[in-house]
């Protein structure tokens, strides 16, 4: 599915593994839900900074129903293996391929949204990548596609919160040069960056 001039595209990890890059979709709702039971209690608490067991219903419609323009999700998929399980890292499908049919259901193993602030140019954003993905360069991967698309809307900042705790997190964001402003306040770091023109990538 295009979506807002969003074509979906391959993206090869560092370990040579393919995920596919897509807008997300209503009908993701499912998907969102087993990819938040996939991670472990850490990665969900550093997401939604309380401990979920299972996503609400009404969180997960609210995560996967957006606008495309003041609102907007991409996710990162691949497809299970034909009889269980994953592929090895590096033979992943990032889609359908005739030649190497998934044989399997898609899944969602990583997701990056931004939600403008009403009347402005700066969006807050949020990554999540399922643990067995993470540290393969998908996060940050991920927010720079995003981050062109927010530009591409008129979006000029990104903001976030970001738990203390969440070195790989912030350690992401200082590797990317994006840690513009940042300021501890009620226990949680409140990070503002920039969005890189089009001429300075």
């Amino acid at each position: 599915m295009a979506v807002a001039g969003f074509a979906p595209r391959t993206l090869e990890l560092k370990d040579g593994t393919k995920v596919h890059v897509r807008p997300i979709e209503p009908s993701d709702e499912p998907l969102l839900h087993e990819a938040v039971a996939a991670m472990s209690e850490r990665t969900v608490y550093f997401r939604f900074f309380t401990p979920l067991k299972r996503m609400p219903d009404a969180l997960a419609h609210r995560l996967a129903v957006v606008d495309y323009n003041d609102r907007f999700a991409i996710v990162a998929t691949m497809h299970r293996a034909a009889k269980g399980g994953l592929p090895p890292p590096g033979a992943g499908l990032a889609e359908p391929d005739p030649a190497h049919p998934p044989g399997g259901k898609e899944r969602i193993v990583g997701v990056a949204r931004y939600d403008r602030a009403s009347g402005t140019d700066v969006a807050e954003t949020a990554v999540a990548v399922v643990d067995e993905f993470q540290r393969r360069g998908m996060g940050s991967a991920l927010l720079a596609i995003l981050a062109k698309v927010a530009r591409e809307h008129g979006i000029k900042t990104f903001s976030l919160i970001v738990l203390p705790e969440n070195q790989q997190m912030l350690g992401l964001l200082r590797k990317m040069g994006w840690i513009h402003q940042a300021r501890l306040a009620g226990g949680v770091y409140e990070i503002s960056f920039d969005l890189p023109a089009e001429g300075d990538r």
